[in-house]
């Protein structure tokens, strides 16, 4: 393995926190961000987002429906979702309540930013900075799918 081949098992994921909250601090009305994987793990998250538990249940229901709304690509005339990749890919996903927003980003192979503003929060500004971040850092936040080896009895 080169050195520069990315490892989820033992890459530090602290070093990704730390990106994070120095990214955060420059984009007002950003709550918390979370790196999250397509099957909805928690991989990192900066200091202001919730507790560790509740941002692995926004890991887990960011993952949801990021994978739901792939399924909408048809009703703008994209592929339906169970056609071969097209080249064309989902993008980001916008949420919207009362007092903030959600946003979820593509961020690497098999990995999304969710981000949560207050309804303040400049929402171009917002997607500009998560391009940014992606691609300063995008190769830090891949996160290969999880292979199920078996139990091996």
């Amino acid at each position: 393995m080169s050195h520069d081949a990315f490892d989820p098992d033992t890459f530090d994921f602290g070093k990704v926190d730390f990106l994070l909250d120095q990214a955060v601090h420059r984009v007002p009305h950003v709550h918390g961000v979370i790196l999250l994987t397509a099957d909805g793990l928690l991989r990192a998250r900066t200091r202001n987002a919730p507790t560790e538990e509740v941002g692995q249940r926004m890991s887990a229901a960011l993952s949801s429906l990021q994978s739901t709304s792939r399924s909408t690509a048809e009703f703008v005339g994209e592929a339906p979702a169970h056609a071969p990749d097209t080249g064309r890919n989902w993008r980001q996903l916008l949420v919207e309540f009362d007092h903030g927003y959600v946003l979820v980003v593509a961020a690497g192979e098999g990995a999304y930013l969710g981000v949560a503003t207050g309804d303040l929060a400049d929402l171009r500004q917002v997607g500009r900075w998560t391009q940014e971040l992606v691609q300063s850092v995008g190769r830090l936040l891949v996160a290969p799918a999880r292979v199920d080896v078996g139990s091996g009895a």
